[in-house]
């Protein structure tokens, strides 16, 4: 049960806080820069009620630097990617979906900027049913496979890429799959549809699912991984959230930028608060490509420079014995008024 509290919490896509919604993004107005200064804007997914909030902290570090900042809250990466190419925003704060796209339609031009300490080396676990049988790949084959939602990184893409790349793609042609769609656009960051795995594992409807370590180590401390265990060695380590540009961000933007969020410092209490809730262990990190080289490879097949491409996996066409698709948009208003009740 506290696994699926999180889940909810995570879930709820409801975004409080003083922003106007614009289409289908919205914009914090920041009062105290000037209308004839030009800030650096900042795009970032409002996956959860606590974004705005970690980003007014982010802006008010910036804004004590001197420096001219505002951020935009999106509904979905899909729509942010669009607003860089378009020029609304200067920075993405891209997951590692979007920050390959992005690469990729630039044709590895983009500008990767920096990343968070936890976004390296990111993991992502084969969790099997301990009565299932399976112990490795081998015995993985014919087996009942769970999956998060076609565009979660950790829950869907990077895993079915590590099986494709074991035998090119025999063992994937066994797998009776059920994919959990959920929150289609943030690109798993409410994690709600790795719960869903967690769930069917438990109960018993499949024998095998992909979990990030994160939402593992959650269900370990939440009680929730009895008769479950691990099958390691899987998925190769990849790395997570990256801020992006185009090439065409000008050097004093991007000069001011990476100086002013790697000059946050841990030791300083209330810079400290906001890195915290940012998910950050101790620091800003400088960026690398190279965590990123199975999400290449698991987009091979896509047509770079178009929009918001469709899922590789769907009911008419995909790479398996069986694909079901378990898919819900969201929370009803009566389940998020619930489980905003449960936690308060």
């Amino acid at each position: 049960r506290g696994t699926e509290m999180i889940a909810r919490r995570a879930a709820q896509q409801i975004v409080a806080g003083r922003v106007g919604r614009v289409g289908h993004l919205m914009c914090a107005r920041s009062l105290s820069v000037a209308p004839n200064v030009d800030p650096i804007m900042v795009g970032c997914v409002a996956y959860s009620p606590d974004i705005p909030g970690i980003w007014e902290g982010m802006r008010q570090h910036f804004l004590s630097q001197g420096v001219a900042f505002d951020f935009c809250l999106f509904t979905s990466y899909d729509r942010q990617v669009e607003a860089l190419f378009s020029g609304h925003i200067d920075v993405a704060w891209n997951g590692p979906l979007a920050h390959v796209r992005t690469k990729r339609r630039t044709h590895g031009q983009s500008l990767s900027l920096g990343m968070r300490d936890v976004d390296r080396d990111f993991m992502t676990h084969l969790v099997v049913r301990e009565d299932s049988g399976i112990n490795d790949l081998t015995s993985l084959a014919g087996a009942r496979l769970a999956a998060a939602s076609h565009d979660s990184p950790q829950g869907y893409i990077l895993p079915l890429q590590a099986l494709q790349a074991h035998d090119s793609g025999k063992l994937l042609s066994t797998l009776r799959v059920t994919r959990f769609d959920r929150d289609i656009g943030k690109h798993g960051d409410t994690a709600a549809g790795e719960l869903e795995v967690i769930g069917a594992l438990a109960a018993g409807e499949v024998d095998a699912g992909f979990v990030s370590g994160i939402m593992w180590d959650r269900a370990l401390s939440a009680g929730d991984a009895g008769g479950l265990k691990v099958i390691s060695g899987v998925v190769p380590a990849f790395d997570h959230c990256q801020f992006d540009a185009l090439p065409s961000l000008s050097a004093a933007k991007c000069e001011t930028f990476t100086r002013t969020l790697f000059g946050m410092d841990w030791d300083d209490p209330d810079q400290r608060v906001v890195m915290q809730q940012e998910g950050i262990q101790k620091q800003w990190e400088q960026p690398r490509e190279e965590g990123y080289a199975a999400m290449h490879e698991a987009l091979a097949h896509e047509e770079p420079l178009t929009p918001f491409p469709p899922p590789r996996d769907a009911i008419e066409s995909h790479r398996f014995a069986s694909l079901t698709i378990n898919e819900r948009a969201g929370l009803p208003v009566q389940d998020f008024v619930r489980s905003c009740s449960a936690v308060s």
